[in-house]
């Protein structure tokens, strides 16, 4: 019977230890938390998510912004969401096997605008907005991460990143300590790009040991899971994504802060609360 007992604390003790995260950056991470972020800019039909006119607009609204980077095959590091540009441009291709000139000939989402890289947002935002920037990370390899950072070195505390990829939390954490990091989750189990065993890893949070991260990014229709009611008690913790008002008022309170579309079906002229749109 002690044995039992023994084994049972042990995976406790040791289910605790996979997915404690950090709890040092908790003062310099508040004021982040009531900012309200544009999802992908503060996009609609005229300026495409992610696009430099969604950022401008989000800018003019007075938010704080949301994006997405990944590499491309000569190593600029660019603003998108999707790994494959059939979605955003109509064609399909992966953005890693494309050269950023290749990119510029593609329109997004049949408007005049192209992908943008990073270091012209940063130029366009100059510090005026926290930022989020969601690392887009295959596998293990984290050059984005390398690349990203250093242009992200001269922003110092006016950005924090997050990803849904452990590997790249892990190589902030070994390499940029100073930096605000957050993992993304959901239910993994649909995903047929993740091993099983690997999904049901994630989904609970367990790879949290990897990345020590400091606040956690769930999806609001899985936000029931343990490890994620778990943890939301120690730190900061944020809801995605809200697709309408009614969506909104079900979940405002099952989170730090809930991330909402961008495209202004919300009260975008009155910034406040907990709401990232």
């Amino acid at each position: 019977m002690i044995w039992l007992l023994m084994l049972i604390f042990f995976l406790i003790a040791l289910y605790l230890f996979a997915i404690f995260p950090r709890f040092s950056k908790k003062k310099e991470l508040l004021k982040y938390q009531y900012v309200p972020y544009a999802h992908r800019g503060l996009h609609n039909e005229e300026y495409p998510e992610n696009s430099l006119k969604a950022f401008e607009n989000a800018l003019r609204h007075g938010f704080g912004i949301e994006l997405d980077v990944q590499l491309t095959k000569d190593k600029e590091v660019v603003i998108c969401h999707d790994f494959n540009l059939k979605r955003a441009c109509g064609i399909d291709k992966e953005i890693d096997a494309c050269t950023y000139e290749e990119l510029c000939q593609y329109s997004l989402f049949n408007t005049e605008h192209t992908i943008p890289r990073l270091k012209d947002v940063l130029d366009l935002i100059d510090h005026q907005v926290p930022i989020i920037i969601e690392i887009k990370q295959k596998g293990i390899n984290c050059e984005i991460c390398k690349l990203t950072a250093d242009l992200l070195d001269t922003y110092h505390d006016s950005y924090i990143v997050e990803s849904f990829n452990p590997m790249a939390m892990h190589w902030y954490m070994k390499n940029r300590p100073q930096v605000i990091r957050g993992q993304l989750s959901s239910d993994f189990s649909k995903n047929k790009d993740v091993h099983p065993v690997m999904g049901f890893l994630f989904k609970h949070l367990c790879a949290n040991f990897l990345s020590r991260p400091d606040f956690i990014a769930y999806d609001i229709d899985e936000s029931h899971e343990f490890s994620f009611q778990l943890l939301k008690k120690w730190i900061c913790s944020v809801g995605w994504t809200c697709k309408s008002e009614k969506e909104y008022e079900k979940v405002k309170n099952d989170h730090t802060y809930v991330q909402v579309t961008g495209k202004e079906t919300f009260n975008t002229h009155s910034p406040q609360g907990n709401i990232l749109y």
